[in-house]
């Protein structure tokens, strides 16, 4: 079953890299976009603890928060949405599994820290 996951959700994260690209590049509002992004992280949220990725969920619970709540959609919370992608990736490329231990808990401050900042 877990091979499974690590099939599903590498090809969540071609999805959600291509969705990226398309905020990136996008001018304007970037709602469209944002709510591209935001539809393939709630996919990942909901699989990752089911196959003892806890990790994968909190990262991709953590980007949902930040895309709803977000008053608006500049460059920063662009490069927010980049930081936790690239989070979800390391996760799956380190196979870290449960939590991902002290590195894990740290990295996930960080992603908290830092959406918390983007919408005080």
């Amino acid at each position: 079953m877990a091979d499974s996951y690590l099939n599903w959700v590498a090809e969540d994260l071609k999805k959600i890299d291509q969705a990226y690209a398309k905020l990136e590049a996008a001018t304007g509002g970037r709602k469209d976009e944002m709510e591209a992004v935001f539809h393939i992280s709630h996919d990942i949220k909901g699989q990752g603890g089911s196959f003892g990725y806890d990790l994968m969920t909190a990262i991709a619970n953590e980007l949902c928060r930040l895309i709803e709540k977000a008053d608006k959609i500049g460059d920063e919370e662009v490069e927010a949405v980049k930081l936790h992608i690239a989070s979800l990736k390391l996760v799956i490329g380190e196979d870290m599994k449960g939590q991902g231990g002290k590195a894990g808990e740290k990295m996930l401050a960080g992603l908290q820290q830092a959406c918390d900042k983007l919408l005080a």
